[in-house]
């Protein structure tokens, strides 16, 4: 399986039923094609959008968009690089993560 990345722009902020939406006519086709979804970054003003599927290449996804009627900017194969999988890395952000919660109580 590949990890596959997708970007949107959108003119009007993405509301949350719309992203129900999106969802309702995009599963159906990614799974046709061996796809699924895994995550999303949507920009705090909803602007902006990037989904991770996994999927057997970004073809299959590039399908399933199409399929769904769902309009993209890109879609691209990536690696995927985590601090958890660099110990220092790690523990620096759940250092930061730490302080950043203790802020905020």
């Amino acid at each position: 399986m590949a990890r596959v990345i997708m970007e949107q722009v959108f003119a009007q902020a993405m509301s949350d039923e719309q992203l129900a939406e999106f969802a309702k006519r995009l599963d159906p086709c990614l799974d046709i094609r061996d796809g699924t979804w895994a995550r999303t970054y949507l920009a705090n003003d909803r602007r902006r959008m990037f989904c991770e599927f996994e999927a057997p290449d970004a073809e299959s996804v590039r399908e399933a968009l199409h399929s769904a009627g769902i309009a993209f900017e890109r879609v691209w194969s990536a690696q995927v690089f985590d601090a958890t999988d660099y110990p220092e890395l790690h523990a620096k952000l759940v250092s930061v993560r730490d302080k950043l919660a203790q802020r905020a109580t």
